[in-house]
């Protein structure tokens, strides 16, 4: 087990990868913003469409998915409301705009996301032992934009590059410990996995619809969808890795 928890982690510390990438470009303009948040959109609503979703229903059926993505939505717009109202409460989150915010809850989403991820690492293993290594790969490959998501709207929010690193370093614990709950969750029930990868996908598609697409498509609506369409076909091939 503790190879596979090993190589778990390393998948979750993609994240951290994608955050450098988004720090080492330095200052992001208006156009460069919108593509990158287009991209992260086009990423996250591929990731639902093609993944998770399709996985929930092969572990759970149609029951599982519905509810699932309802709570998951749900989960994500009651965390959106708090965090408006921690905001709005203080100067400086005023100062830092919805930005910071958007990329709170993102870290949010893809954390709930990556939770299931670090199961399915187990369902992998579980089936055949090489398939667990396919997977992991599969989900560092997915992590690095999905850290680009998290870090673009915190970087321009003002934050300090060592807090992103920390918050995405946070995050990529998310997977091996997946991955570790996986192996007990298998054995009790395959219908708590289902709701789990249907609870992500609602947060996602919450994320996208609410925060994601309107802040990018305002700065630019073309670079916006040019980053979306690259995001979405860039992942829906990096999915069939792992189908």
């Amino acid at each position: 087990m503790l190879p596979i928890l090993g190589v778990s982690l390393i998948a979750g510390l993609a994240t951290t990868g994608g955050a450098l990438c988004v720090l080492l470009l330095g200052s992001l303009g208006g156009r460069r913003l919108s593509g990158l948040l287009g991209f992260a959109a086009g990423v996250m609503l591929s990731v639902v469409a093609f993944d998770l979703l399709p996985s929930a229903w092969n572990w759970g059926g149609i029951g599982a998915v519905s509810g699932g993505f309802c709570l998951g939505a749900l989960l994500i717009a009651a965390c959106d409301f708090l965090l408006t109202q921690v905001t709005l409460s203080s100067k400086r989150g005023r100062e830092a705009g919805p930005l910071r915010k958007m990329g709170y809850l993102i870290a949010l989403g893809i954390s709930l996301h990556d939770f299931p991820e670090g199961i399915a690492i187990a369902a992998g293993t579980a089936a055949e032992s090489h398939l667990g290594w396919v997977v992991a790969l599969a989900i560092g490959l997915h992590n690095i934009p999905e850290g680009i998501a998290t870090a673009a709207p915190l970087r321009m929010s003002g934050m300090v590059p060592w807090k992103i690193i920390a918050l995405t370093l946070v995050m990529a614990f998310f997977t091996p410990l997946g991955t570790l709950l996986g192996f007990g969750i298998l054995a009790q029930s395959t219908q708590s996995i289902a709701l789990l990868l249907a609870l992500a996908g609602g947060a996602m598609a919450y994320l996208v619809w609410d925060e994601l697409w309107p802040e990018a498509s305002k700065r630019s609506p073309r670079w916006a969808w040019v980053g979306a369409i690259i995001g979405a076909l860039g992942m829906a091939a990096l999915s069939g890795m792992h189908h």
